[in-house]
């Protein structure tokens, strides 16, 4: 039996994928661990896999409460979070849980991309195959930026961390950011050509629906204003979201005259008073409700614009930060959806492009070709997960 050994960090739309993909894996045999965050922890038991969080709870919601200084300027701003955070420290612990699992022979690591550069460690140390996995095209458009990031503010907690393992300083930086075995994108071919276009050396498998996980009932209060023709206005669901994201979405709601279904984690991230036919939820299974909105306001994560797209539904933009304005932008030319940068979050601004949404014109003939084409691909990065074993 192998063992598949996991390593993610971030938020849902960066953990459940990888929960997703080692149930697939569970499925066709395989032992299948992931060392992620603690909150975590039930859904993944619930998929039938093995569970090591690298935190508490916590001092998860302290790592969410600080990501949002990744959104200024400079790379300095990463080494101050690394140390805030202790990340170091977690990732010297992740090797060492991975050292641990290790069967000779018989063991594959997975890694998220850019971050769990400790399946890189490990997998150099024990000669162990391994894939690292992007879940946003803007993981391989900015391997440059992070090569530097690592190699001029970390290098040197980083070749600490090495020398614990028995291995020596990086010399190529480059060379060993991209040495995985194996590179996947969870993203379809069709979102892909709407922008900079992923590596040769990636495999693209298709989109993965995370949220199908959640077996929670849609609220009556949900039904009714879905009923009523809501739009649902969502940022996600950490904390890396500009602060006037969700003041914008709802005075556009409110202005535009039509219901909505504000959708985030942390209530403190949204306006204490909402409009009448306003209301909020920590979460909603989107997988239910995302067909029956009119229309979704959101602030551009891939995994919410794939979901849309799947649905058929029409979608706005208040993309800022990190990988949010490039899927906008491929969005866009593809007559998907429009959006917004964040100097524009005016309601005089907005508003036209959401009555545009809700009128729906054309959208339906304009989102059929792409919509059977966002089919979920984690079947085909399963695959191929399984195939390093014959490398």
């Amino acid at each position: 039996m192998t063992t598949v050994i996991m390593v993610t960090h971030g938020t849902h739309g960066d953990v459940l994928p990888f929960v997703g993909l080692g149930r697939i894996l569970r499925e066709r045999g395989h032992r299948v661990e992931i060392l992620t965050h603690a909150p975590f922890e039930a859904v993944a038991r619930r998929e039938g896999l093995e569970f090591t969080p690298i935190d508490t709870e916590r001092e998860y919601e302290r790592y969410l409460s600080d990501t949002p200084m990744l959104l200024g300027a400079g790379m300095d701003r990463w080494r101050r979070f690394y140390d805030a955070i202790g990340l170091f420290d977690q990732i010297r612990f992740e090797c060492e849980v991975l050292k641990a699992r290790h069967v000779p022979g018989e063991t594959v690591f997975v890694g998220r991309h850019t971050t769990a550069i400790s399946t890189l460690f490990a997998g150099e140390v024990l000669d162990v195959p391994t894939a690292w996995v992007a879940v946003t095209p803007v993981q391989y458009m900015s391997e440059r930026p992070a090569v530097h990031m690592y190699r001029e503010t970390m290098s040197d907690r980083l070749d600490a961390v090495r020398a614990t393992l028995g291995l020596a300083p990086v010399g190529d930086w480059t060379s060993w950011f991209t040495s995985a075995r194996l590179h996947l994108g969870l993203w379809p071919e069709w979102f892909d050509r709407a922008g900079v276009a992923a590596p040769s050396r990636v495999r693209l498998t298709g989109a993965p629906y995370g949220d199908d996980t959640f077996t929670d009932p849609v609220p009556p209060e949900a039904d009714r204003l879905l009923d009523r023709g809501a739009v649902i206005v969502t940022g996600g669901t950490g904390r890396m979201i500009h602060e006037r994201f969700y003041a914008a979405a709802v005075a556009a709601c409110a202005a535009a005259g039509v219901p909505a279904l504000v959708v985030a984690r942390h209530r403190d991230l949204v306006p204490a008073d909402l409009p009448q036919d306003v209301s909020w939820f920590p979460h909603l299974p989107f997988h239910q409700v995302m067909g029956r909105a009119r229309a979704v306001l959101h602030h551009g994560g891939i995994g919410t614009v794939v979901r849309a797209v799947a649905a058929g539904v029409p979608q706005v933009l208040l993309a800022h930060g990190f990988d949010r304005s490039d899927n906008g932008m491929r969005l866009a030319r593809l007559g998907l959806g429009s959006w917004l940068p964040e100097r524009r979050w005016t309601t005089e601004e907005i508003v036209p492009l959401l009555n545009e949404a809700l009128a729906a014109d054309g959208h339906r003939e304009r989102v059929a070709p792409y919509a059977g084409a966002a089919r979920p691909g984690l079947r085909a990065a399963a695959e191929a997960v399984e195939e390093l074993l014959h490398v």
